[in-house]
């Protein structure tokens, strides 16, 4: 056929539009006349901002007006963590001034050390030693002095916090309803679905605790594609977490929302889905709308967003996660009971090399959060899952020899489908599908619940691995009950071996 022949087609965008760049007239066109979503934690973080940044967010939001509005989830998670968040930030200066009198302490000692080595006279070491203790003691005041200021404007009474009277009238009428009971179940179903086959958003919340921490992020989403669907508009999503179940991100940098997610809102909806931080927002403001904000606003947000995540950078965190995972495998950290793994940890936490360059990057609370994090990480990677298994020398068995050994060398892992808590992921022999989760004889009850739950996904039978090292102490009592849920039961001597995909 001659090219002059050929049918007419489309242009580059035509299919793709969401791979182009987002113009100012697309946020302006948004923000007046779109739908703006702000997340949970953008709303918590008014309460770490100082007064400045905190009324420049408040001005902005409120001069969205009717594109103003917030998913019902998103408030849910307001309030259960609320009162957290408040601990959190009194919690701070306490942790700051016991950290500020050690080194007041250990200065003193240094001097007093030094003072009687070069046999100084009493008055010149007096003068030093109050030198110092005025300036300890300046520090300290300035950081008592803050937190008496903080505490009198985060009042913990609901009825005289002054940032909830503004978000309260902020936010009058512009709270979405929760979903149904019955949507309400379906989208946790759906949630944990998406869990189980690494799709956005919210698959990195595997390892919460429950299925409506772990379903939070989905809750929100869904909330979001039902009244963009009413309205029928394109969406702002402004949120805190960069986590890259919502971002896409290239070389470090946020690029705007995973294209699933932009495909599934255009295939939804009909419109576009944008998304911005905070501070990029606040940044933007200015010239998008005709709210006038501090310049320096949108830096201290971005301040108090790095302070509360990983604030690493990244060559420096690996180092560490790999000095951390070197030590946790010399002292079998996956086998040591409650106490003698937070002996561990503490140890770590007192390590210069550890813990001290920690601590030069992240907040005292931000360091232990951060080191337990790495201590789960280290637990998965010793399993082959999680973020780290290259990280290990030796492992347990891999999800694959799990199945394999379990189900029959026929069977193996569907890509994508691994998870945690508990280790699960969905085993096919090519053809058919089954559930499969596993762990130690303690987390029975927790296994038989995570394969009932799962029993109507796959049509073929669940099914439940007890990983041991030593002998089983009830086999009969969890065979009878795996039998009555319907589910199939094996066991597995857990074995240690070397780890070929370790990197040296």
């Amino acid at each position: 056929m001659h090219p002059a022949d050929s049918p007419t087609t489309g242009g580059i965008f035509e299919g793709f539009e969401d791979y182009r760049t987002p113009t100012d007239e697309d946020y302006r066109r948004v923000l007046t006349s779109g739908l703006v979503v702000f997340d949970a934690n953008v709303l918590l973080n008014l309460y770490r901002f100082n007064s400045t940044t905190r009324r420049d967010l408040i001005a902005v939001m409120q001069g969205l007006g009717e594109s103003l509005w917030i998913p019902h989830q998103v408030m849910r998670e307001f309030w259960r963590n609320r009162e957290p968040t408040l601990d959190r930030i009194s919690d701070g200066p306490k942790e700051s001034l016991d950290l500020l009198d050690k080194a007041s302490r250990s200065a003193e000692n240094a001097v007093s050390s030094w003072s009687k080595k070069i046999a100084l006279n009493d008055a010149r070491k007096a003068h030093l030693l109050d030198t110092l203790e005025a300036a300890f003691q300046s520090v300290r005041q300035t950081i008592s002095e803050q937190a008496a200021a903080d505490a009198a404007e985060h009042a913990r009474d609901t009825n005289t916090d002054a940032i909830l009277d503004t978000l309260a009238s902020t936010l009058a009428n512009r709270v979405g309803a929760a979903l149904s009971s019955k949507d309400h179940a379906a989208a946790v179903t759906e949630a944990q679905r998406r869990i189980v086959a690494q799709e956005p958003p919210g698959f990195l919340d595997a390892d919460k605790t429950d299925d409506e921490l772990r379903a939070g992020d989905y809750l929100v989403w869904e909330q979001l594609l039902r009244e963009a669907e009413r309205r029928g508009c394109d969406a702002l999503m402004v949120t805190s977490d960069v986590k890259e179940d919502w971002w896409c991100r290239n070389k470090n940098e946020l690029r705007g929302p995973r294209p699933e997610l932009a495909v599934e809102f255009r295939r939804r909806v009909g419109y576009r889905l944008l998304m911005l931080t905070p501070s990029e927002l606040v940044r933007r403001a200015e010239a998008l709308t005709n709210v006038r904000v501090n310049p320096h606003s949108a830096e201290d947000i971005e301040r108090v967003d790095n302070a509360r995540g990983d604030a690493l950078p990244a060559d420096v965190a690996l180092e560490l996660i790999t000095s951390i995972f070197a030590s946790a495998t010399t002292r079998h950290l996956d086998s040591l009971d409650d106490q003698d793994r937070s002996r561990h940890l503490a140890d770590m936490l007192g390590d210069p090399a550890i813990g001290g360059v920690l601590r030069s990057h992240l907040s005292p609370s931000s360091t232990y959060t951060w080191l337990t994090d790495v201590a789960r990480q280290y637990d998965h990677a010793m399993k082959g899952l999680g973020r780290y298994p290259q990280l290990v020398p030796v492992r347990h068995q891999t999800p694959h020899e799990v199945i394999a050994a379990a189900c029959g060398t026929g069977w193996y892992v569907k890509p994508g489908s691994q998870g945690l808590r508990p280790y699960h992921c969905l085993a096919t022999d090519g053809t058919d599908h089954r559930y499969v989760c596993w762990g130690p004889e303690r987390s029975f009850k927790d296994l038989l619940f995570a394969a009932t739950s799962n029993r109507s996904v796959e049509p073929a039978r669940p099914a439940i691995v007890i990983l041991y090292d030593e002998p089983i102490k009830d086999a009969s009592r969890c065979a009878d009950a795996a039998d009555r849920a319907g589910v199939d039961l094996f066991f597995l001597a857990q074995e240690l071996r070397v780890n070929l995909d370790h990197e040296a």
